[in-house]
């Protein structure tokens, strides 16, 4: 399945296959089609159009909800069985980009994890979004992602991760937790 113009990662396409919009805590999957709000080509076709990298080197397929905050596939390091790694894409204020899973089924897997752990916070109120944000305070969590932090490692990610201080920390903190 191709999906602007590239391969679709298999689990997305299975997604999409089976399901339109889907939720799991803050994390939004946009439904399968060109609607402006919430479709993937609709969101993916404003987003490229505004001319920023990484837009033009990924594939948006979901946002926190009610951020400016997207994860998005890039088809152009996908492996040998077509699974392609994440970004997370923060443009709320200053451009955060970074890698956060090998993988959409790692990433689904970290949420998850990262959503157990939100009640061990000192600001956790139930049914609240907390302000402890993924990935910023997962560094530990998404270090135990062996084929991301080996992507890492290769450069993979260069030109696509921003240079900002907060960005370059994180990096720093994962590949420091991450094994070997």
């Amino acid at each position: 399945m191709q999906l602007l113009g590239a391969p679709l990662d298999p689990m997305l396409a299975g997604l999409y296959a089976r399901t339109g919009r889907a939720t799991l805590g803050d994390f939004v999957l946009y439904r399968p089609d060109s609607s402006a709000a919430d479709g993937v080509l609709g969101v993916n076709a404003w987003m490229r159009g505004q001319g920023q990298a990484p837009f033009p080197s990924c594939v948006l397929f979901g946002q926190v909800s009610n951020l400016e905050s997207y994860y998005g596939v890039v088809p152009g390091l996908a492996d040998a069985r077509g699974v392609q790694p994440v970004l997370y894409v923060d443009v709320q204020e200053e451009p955060h980009v970074v890698p956060v899973a090998s993988s959409v089924e790692a990433l689904f897997h970290q949420l998850a994890a990262f959503m157990d752990l939100l009640p061990e916070q000192p600001d956790f109120v139930p049914g609240r979004c907390s302000t402890v944000p993924f990935p910023f305070a997962a560094a530990g969590l998404i270090a135990e992602d062996r084929p991301l932090v080996d992507l890492m490692r290769a450069g993979r990610f260069d030109g696509l991760v921003t240079q900002d201080e907060e960005s370059q920390r994180w990096m720093r903190q994962v590949l420091a937790a991450g094994p070997g």
